[in-house]
C-alpha cells in the first residue's frame, strides 16, 4: 500500500509538472492587462514642419510573448473616449496606419487631417493659431483574437496644427467585389456620406458573395474588410449569405457596417395605389431597379421595403429622401431606379 501510494504521488507529480510545462509552452494561458506604458517626449509638435512624430510604447503584458499585435494611435481633445453611436459620432479618433512593433512613427499629415476631422475645423478664418492641448492614447489588439484588447495610459502633449481644406463632399466609398468583378473603377457602385465629416455612408448595391470597401479606385490607397459588423483597414473580404439587393450603413467613426437585403417599389395612385408598390427589380445590364409601369392621372413616389421610413421623391433627376408627389404624363413606361450613385435619380422610358 505504502508503494502504491508513492508511485500514485509521483504520478500525480508529473502530471501536474507537464501540465505547467504545456501552459508555459504550447498552450499558454493569455492575461488581460489593464494598461501598458506609453513614451511621447514633452515638447510642442508642429505638424506643419514635420513629417513624422517618433513616439513609442511598452508592450503590453499579456503573460506570454502575444504575436502577432497591432497597434494604433488614438487622439482626444477633452481625454474622453466615448465610443460612436448611430447618430453621434465619437469623441475621439483612430488614425488609419496602424503599426506592428512599439516604434510609433505617426505621420504628421494624417495626425493633421485627422484633427480637423475631429474638431471640425473646415473654416480657414476660425482655424486655431496657437498649439493645442491633444490626449493620446495606443490600442493593443492581438490579430488574432478582439477578446485581448488594451489601452495605454494616456499621455497629454501640445501640438500645433496646420491649416488644409479637407474635402469630404461628397465622400464616397466604392463597393468593389465578385458583383462587379472586382474591378476598382469610377462606375464601381458607391455608398455616400451622410454627415459632413464624411464618416457615415449610406448606398445600395446588388452584391454577390464577397466584397469590400474602397477609399479610391487604387489598392494602393486605404481599403476597409473585416466580418460580423465590424471593419478593419486592410482586412479580409466581406460576405453575405444571399446575392441580392442590399441597403449598406457604414460609420467609420466606430469602424461598423450593416447589411441589409430589401425592394424598392413605385407606389401612388397613378401606378393603381398608394397602398400597394409596383415592385422594382434590379437589371445588372442596366444597373436599374427597374419595372414596366401603366401610368394614369396621379402622383407617384418610390419607397423602400413597401413602407415609409425611407421614400424617394421631389425631383425626378435628383431625388431626394422624404421628397414630394411625382407626375407623368398617362402612358406605359419602363421605369429604371438609379441608386448605386452619388445622386439617386430614374427614368421613364416610353414603351412603344
Amino acid at each position: 500500500m505504502k508503494k502504491l501510494f508513492i508511485f500514485t504521488f509521483c504520478l500525480a507529480g508529473m502530471l501536474a509538472f507537464n501540465a505547467c510545462q504545456d501552459d508555459r509552452d504550447d498552450n499558454p494561458t493569455i492575461k488581460h492587462p489593464e494598461s501598458f506604458q506609453l513614451n511621447i517626449p514633452s515638447s510642442t509638435y508642429d505638424l506643419g514642419n514635420l513629417e513624422t512624430l517618433d513616439w513609442s510604447c511598452e508592450t503590453p503584458d499579456y503573460g506570454y510573448a502575444a504575436a502577432p499585435l497591432n497597434y494604433s494611435v488614438q487622439i482626444s481633445m477633452d481625454n474622453t473616449w466615448t465610443d460612436a453611436t448611430d447618430d453621434q459620432a465619437a469623441s475621439y479618433a483612430t488614425l488609419e496606419t496602424t503599426f506592428q512593433n512599439t516604434e510609433l512613427s505617426v505621420s504628421a499629415a494624417e495626425l493633421n487631417r485627422a484633427l480637423i476631422i475631429l474638431n471640425e475645423w473646415y473654416d480657414e478664418t476660425t482655424f486655431p493659431t496657437t498649439a493645442q492641448t491633444v490626449y493620446v492614447r495606443v490600442k493593443s489588439a492581438i490579430t488574432t483574437t478582439s477578446d485581448y484588447d488594451v489601452y495605454s495610459e494616456t499621455a497629454q502633449t501640445s501640438i500645433l496644427p496646420y491649416y488644409e481644406a479637407v474635402s469630404v463632399e461628397p465622400a464616397v466609398l466604392y463597393v468593389v467585389g465578385d458583383h462587379q468583378g472586382w474591378n476598382p473603377n469610377e462606375n464601381a457602385p458607391k455608398v455616400v456620406s451622410t454627415d459632413e465629416a464624411g464618416m457615415i455612408f449610406r448606398g445600395y448595391v446588388e452584391l454577390n458573395k464577397e466584397f469590400k470597401f474602397m477609399t479610391t479606385t487604387s489598392w494602393d490607397d486605404t481599403n476597409y474588410g473585416g466580418g460580423s459588423g465590424s471593419l478593419e483597414a486592410g482586412g479580409g473580404n466581406i460576405t453575405v449569405s444571399t446575392p441580392g439587393f442590399y441597403q449598406i450603413d457604414v460609420n467609420l467613426n466606430n469602424l461598423t457596417y450593416t447589411t441589409k437585403q430589401c425592394t424598392w417599389g413605385i407606389v401612388g395612385d397613378a401606378v393603381g395605389s398608394w397602398d400597394v408598390d409596383v415592385p422594382l427589380t434590379y437589371n445588372a445590364d442596366s444597373g436599374a431597379l427597374e419595372a414596366e409601369v401603366d401610368f394614369g392621372a396621379g402622383e407617384f413616389k418610390f419607397r423602400q421595403d413597401g413602407a415609409w421610413d425611407i421614400s424617394l421623391g421631389g425631383n425626378i433627376d435628383a431625388l431626394e429622401l422624404g421628397g414630394g408627389n411625382m407626375t407623368a404624363s398617362p402612358g406605359t413606361y419602363t421605369v429604371r431606379l438609379y441608386l448605386s450613385g452619388t445622386t439617386y435619380y430614374a427614368t421613364l422610358t416610353p414603351v412603344e
